[in-house]
C-alpha cells in the first residue's frame, strides 16, 4: 500500500524537484554563512499558531505512515491490531518532540558553552555542504537518468 501510495505521489513529475532543490540551496546559503535564509515579511509570524502549524506541517510526512494502518482498520476489519499500531505511530511521533521540548534549556546550555561552540560551527557548516548537494542533485535531477 505505502508503495503504491509513494507512487502515486511522486508522479507529479520531475520538474517539481527544481523547486526543492532552490529551497535547499537557499538552507545551505545560510548554513554556511553566505546568505541569510528568511522569508519575506511576517510570514513565520503568522505561522505562529503552534498547534495548527505543526500539524499541518507533519500532516504530509506522516500520510505514508497512517494510510496503511488506517487500511488495516478499515478494509482488513483488524480493529485491535491497528490501534495497535496508530498507538506505536503516536508514540514514536509525539515522544521525541516531549523529550526535545523539554530538554531545550540544558540543550541550549551545552551549546553556548565555548567547547562545543567550533565543533558546531563545523558541524554546520558539513551540514551545509550536504545539504548544497542534494540541492545541486534535485536541481540536475531532471536532466540526469536516475
Amino acid at each position: 500500500m505505502c508503495v503504491l501510495l509513494g507512487r502515486m505521489l511522486g508522479d507529479i513529475g520531475p520538474y517539481w524537484t527544481l523547486l526543492l532543490g532552490a529551497i535547499l540551496l537557499w538552507v545551505a546559503m545560510d548554513m554556511l554563512g553566505i546568505a541569510k535564509c528568511r522569508m519575506p515579511g511576517n510570514s513565520l509570524q503568522r505561522l505562529q499558531v503552534r498547534g495548527l502549524t505543526y500539524g499541518v506541517l507533519s500532516g504530509s510526512c506522516t500520510f505514508g505512515f497512517i494510510a496503511p494502518i488506517l487500511a488495516i482498520i478499515t478494509v482488513q476489519k483488524q480493529i485491535a491490531a491497528g490501534l495497535f499500531l496508530l498507538t506505536l505511530f503516536a508514540l514514536g511521533h509525539c515522544l521525541p518532540i516531549a523529550v526535545a521540548g523539554s530538554s531545550a534549556t540544558t540543550v541550549k546550555r551545552i551549546l553556548n558553552s565555548s567547547s562545543f561552540y567550533h565543533s558546531g560551527t563545523w558541524f554546520r557548516k558539513g551540514a551545509g555542504v550536504l545539504v548544497g548537494s542534494l540541492g545541486v542533485y534535485f536541481i540536475l535531477r531532471p536532466w540526469i537518468s536516475v
